[in-house]
């Protein structure tokens, strides 16, 4: 803390601490001022009354002493009022440099709670495991003898690593099973098509079938009363008439 003088003054000697702000040192300064003005005025006041060899009276010397030392607590206030500013602003500043860190102390939290969630995607992922695993491929020696060269092609030899041959070898064989694949369901389509036309034929010639069937019924149904008449009719008579005929001529 600041230490007070003997006369109710501030001297630079009297601070614990040495002030480092240009008002403190002015201020410290004044107040030094301030005190050997006030201790002359103290000195020349106890020898009121007498009159030096030249005949000047103590009050005509200690007169210039007031008004300067008035001049100096004018300028002292001055001083006090320009330090309340400066200590106004710098809280000011102060506050406006703690809502300052507020915010990156937010923005810190933010980017940590970042950071964990993509540590934890990354874990996740890490510990993903895909449907082409569970995919039963062909043998790497059926792969290389029925692949195109497009998918046989291996990475180049500079730079590569064993994992990313053996992860391009992996996409090499999921994209020939893919293509495979699509080429035999395009065929099971195609057949599937053609099964369904095939049906569709049948189907017709069916049901044309079934049609003549029941014109065929319709027809058999239509002749019964002739068959029952051509039945109930003698048809050796005109048979036998025929046969006569001859035996009577002369």
């Amino acid at each position: 803390m600041n230490q007070q003088g003997t006369n109710g003054t501030f001297d630079n000697k009297d601070l614990d601490i040495a002030p480092t702000l240009s008002h403190l040192v002015e201020l410290g300064d004044k107040c030094t001022t301030i005190k050997k003005l006030s201790s002359d005025v103290l000195q020349r006041s106890e020898k009121s009354g007498s009159t030096l060899a030249n005949g000047t009276s103590t009050e005509n010397l200690i007169q210039p002493i007031k008004q300067q030392l008035t001049r100096s607590f004018v300028q002292l206030r001055s001083l006090n009022r320009k330090a309340n500013l400066e200590k106004a602003a710098d809280k000011l500043s102060t506050q406006e440099a703690k809502l300052s860190m507020d915010r990156i102390h937010l923005q810190l939290q933010d980017l940590n709670y970042m950071k964990s969630f993509l540590e934890r995607e990354i874990r996740r992922c890490k510990s993903f495991r895909s449907k082409y695993q569970k995919i039963a491929l062909i043998p790497e020696e059926e792969f290389f003898a029925r692949a195109p060269e497009r998918l046989t092609k291996p990475l180049p030899d500079g730079g590569a690593t064993e994992k990313q041959k053996q992860h391009h070898l992996m996409l090499q064989r999921l994209n020939f099973e893919k293509e495979e694949r699509m080429r035999l369901k395009e065929e099971v389509n195609n057949k599937l098509k053609r099964k369904r036309e095939t049906s569709e034929r049948i189907a017709a010639k069916k049901t044309k079938i079934n049609n003549v069937n029941r014109e065929f019924a319709k027809f058999i149904t239509e002749c019964k009363p002739l068959e029952e008449m051509l039945d109930s009719t003698d048809v050796t008579a005109p048979m036998e008439v025929e046969q006569s005929e001859p035996s009577e001529q002369p």
